[in-house]
């Protein structure tokens, strides 16, 4: 959730996002060398953070990208919906 507040709200970025976003832009090394479980959470934030970016780029045209781009727009959905639960309960269903 904090990766879509900060990608759509503009709030501060999350720890681990800064962390992704370093590694993605200048290597890894040795992933072993990684704590247990750092590398399935940098994947998760950059996985949300790309889907979002594509999401808010696409402002204007979300019904072409959305379906030329349906992994992420499953991405992009459930943190729309989880963000929808958090600010107004679960009432839409």
């Amino acid at each position: 959730m904090a990766v879509g507040d900060y990608v759509l709200d503009g709030q501060n970025p999350p720890p681990f996002l800064l962390k992704a976003l370093n590694y993605e832009k200048w290597g890894i090394g040795d992933i072993m060398k990684l704590p247990a479980g750092m590398l399935t959470q940098i994947n998760v934030s950059l996985n949300c953070y790309h889907a979002l970016m594509g999401y808010k780029s696409a402002a204007g045209r979300t019904a072409v990208w959305t379906k030329g781009n349906p992994a992420a727009w499953e991405i992009v959905s459930y943190i729309l919906e989880q963000r929808w639960e958090r600010i107004n309960g679960d009432s839409h269903k």
